[in-house]
């Protein structure tokens, strides 16, 4: 009796972890969502925005942070009816938004290698 009880035990807590674990490798969010661009300052969004008149969505990277900057990275941006035109001969636009006072000014844009 005791072994059984042992036996059902062990197999119940092997079948959580293993449920676990394959939750654990499923994305929490979708890929290219608005989500993404949310999170970001309402001054940044206006600017995303008006480059998406039908509405943007964004990839998990397309916002990287550090404490004073917010660097966009614009092959991880899309328009709900289709591509946004920011990306050439394997190079995306960046722009480097700073922290002035507490808002967010566009500090630089440029063109570099676009990451895959």
């Amino acid at each position: 009796m005791i072994a059984r009880l042992t036996f059902a035990s062990l197999a119940l807590l092997s079948l959580g972890a293993a449920g676990q674990a394959a939750s654990a490798q499923t994305p929490k969010d979708s890929l290219w969502n608005s989500y993404h661009l949310t999170q970001l300052p309402s001054e940044i969004q206006r600017a995303v925005a008006a480059q998406c008149p039908a509405g943007p969505i964004a990839g998990h990277y397309f916002a990287t942070y550090t404490p004073s900057t917010i660097v966009l990275h614009f092959e991880y941006l899309g328009c709900r009816n289709g591509p946004v035109a920011v990306c050439r001969d394997g190079q995306c636009l960046r722009q480097v938004y700073r922290d002035v006072g507490g808002h967010y000014r566009l500090e630089r844009s440029f063109f570099a290698a676009a990451y895959q």
